[in-house]
């Protein structure tokens, strides 16, 4: 079959991806961790790191270099929203072109049929963890030959271990990536480990290590205890994650679904029962571990967030097996299906992107009636806000600030959102040099605030309540 074919799917839903990317990149990373994390780089000037999620740096040196270069708020948005998908676009060209691998390249563009709202979540450690798994896929399918120079096979070993320790050091669930693969590509050479197996899984273990010795937040809780799995046994109903799951079947999780049905089809005709095994525990057992793990999490992108890994376990079979001994019609029918599914995943994505716009609409509707009001700084009751956004966030004080000041530094406005109702006495209302930022950092002090991007006045919050959704500025909480 003519590699040009499926080479320009590539290049093309790469290319949409990205200008997507930069068509919707407000919607899609002023939310939640992104927003925070992009406030803080830009309060920092520098890299801001997440539980020790060291590969953050790899997608936040184009947004860190617009900021250096003291470039409008708006330049640096797009530059972080673009970043996870230029990466992509890097990986797809070098498993195509350097490698010679088209299918396994396209299978770069699966983890787009499996999203909705985590597409935007820009801080993309989920993405990113599949960019580097799968380049790392390409490197153990296709290791130098016995006759290939000493420098190419170093050259080779050490992408190898740089893409291991990328895939763990992104996210705490990048070690069962690297194990899946390490597992696969055993079974596949009949149990007998090569080099780049050994290194691979070496390197994986140093890096468990490494984060074991000093993990926090999220990173603290990605195994199953016994007391969770008593929970979960004993409290079906409350498996929120699960039902997430279940909800979204028919329009995320068909996708892998059906390549686990292909591959499972392909190994009992091939009579490959030691692969079909493999394939079967191992992804039962990361259900189980992920039902039970993330049991609580029922919001979109948190379920998303915790399924998505489905898809790139079932696509690495279907790459490297199914489709490699499809038929011409075979490859053909794929190819124009995969194109189909794309471009639906594409459509999804744009209609999910409504809710993140409303949000957006919203926040700059305050914007407008606070500055005619000529006050910048409120504080709302979370029982307030019920049908005001369509969608929640802890974040609001740092998307506000990030939304409001795309109008320019001196509409910056600083809405924080209490969990309990309001009291009128709280001293941090009535503190006139600080902002309120996130639970866990409440007040921050003016002077971290850079004036090229962000500028507030010093005065007291004053309430901020809604009347039938239209926002209601009250009255002074503290003088």
């Amino acid at each position: 079959m003519n590699k040009s074919i499926p080479q320009l799917i590539g290049h093309i839903g790469f290319i949409i991806l990205i200008m997507l990317s930069a068509v919707i990149a407000n919607e899609r990373v002023i939310f939640i961790d992104s927003a925070a994390q992009l406030f803080e780089m830009i309060q920092r000037d520098w890299f801001v790191i997440y539980d020790h999620r060291y590969t953050m740096v790899v997608t936040q040196l184009l947004p860190l270099l617009f900021i250096k270069l003291q470039l409008p708020l708006q330049a640096i948005i797009v530059a972080y929203s673009i970043s996870a998908p230029l990466l992509a676009y890097g990986a797809y060209l070098i498993i195509t072109y350097v490698l010679r691998d088209v299918k396994l390249g396209l299978a770069l563009l699966l983890p787009l049929l499996c999203m909705r709202h985590t597409f935007f979540h820009a801080i993309s450690e989920s993405f990113s963890l599949m960019i580097y798994a799968i380049l790392l896929t390409a490197l153990l399918l296709h290791r130098p030959k016995e006759d290939t120079g000493i420098i190419r096979r170093i050259l080779h070993a050490v992408c190898i271990a740089l893409l291991t320790a990328a895939a763990v050091f992104i996210h705490p669930i990048g070690m069962f990536f690297v194990v899946f693969l390490v597992g696969y590509f055993l079974v596949d050479n009949k149990f007998r480990p090569n080099l780049s197996l050994i290194l691979s899984f070496a390197v994986l273990v140093l890096c468990v290590i490494l984060r074991s010795t000093s993990v926090s937040g999220h990173d603290s809780d990605y195994l199953p205890t016994t007391a969770d799995v008593i929970y979960a046994i004993t409290h079906p109903a409350n498996m929120k994650v699960v039902i997430g799951f279940a909800h979204r079947l028919a329009d995320l999780y068909i996708y892998p679904i059906l390549l686990y049905i292909a591959v499972a089809t392909y190994h009992i005709r091939h009579r490959q029962w030691i692969r079909l095994t493999y394939g079967i525990l191992f992804n039962v057992g990361f259900i189980l571990m992920t039902a039970i793990v993330y049991r609580l999490d029922n919001s979109a992108v948190c379920v998303e967030r915790a399924w998505i890994p489905l898809i790139f376990f079932a696509a690495i079979p279907f790459m490297c097996e199914v489709v490699l001994n499809l038929s011409l019609r075979g490859k053909q029918l794929w190819l124009a299906l995969m194109a189909v599914v794309l471009v639906l995943g594409y459509m999804k994505i744009i209609d999910t992107s409504k809710h993140y716009h409303q949000r957006k609409a919203k926040i700059e509707q305050i914007t407008e009636l606070a500055n005619r009001a000529g006050t910048h700084k409120m504080v709302a009751s979370h029982n307030d806000l019920d049908g005001v956004f369509d969608i929640d966030s802890w974040c609001t004080s740092f998307e506000s600030m990030l939304i409001s000041a795309l109008q320019g530094p001196n509409r910056t406005i600083n809405i924080y959102i209490e969990d309990e109702p309001l009291q009128a006495d709280n001293p941090d209302y009535g503190v006139t040099d600080a902002f309120l930022a996130v639970p866990w950092w409440r007040l921050w002090n003016y002077s971290t605030l850079r004036p090229r991007w962000f500028s507030l006045p010093e005065q007291p919050f004053v309430k901020l309540t809604f009347n039938n959704g239209d926002p209601v500025i009250e009255s002074f909480l503290s003088n």
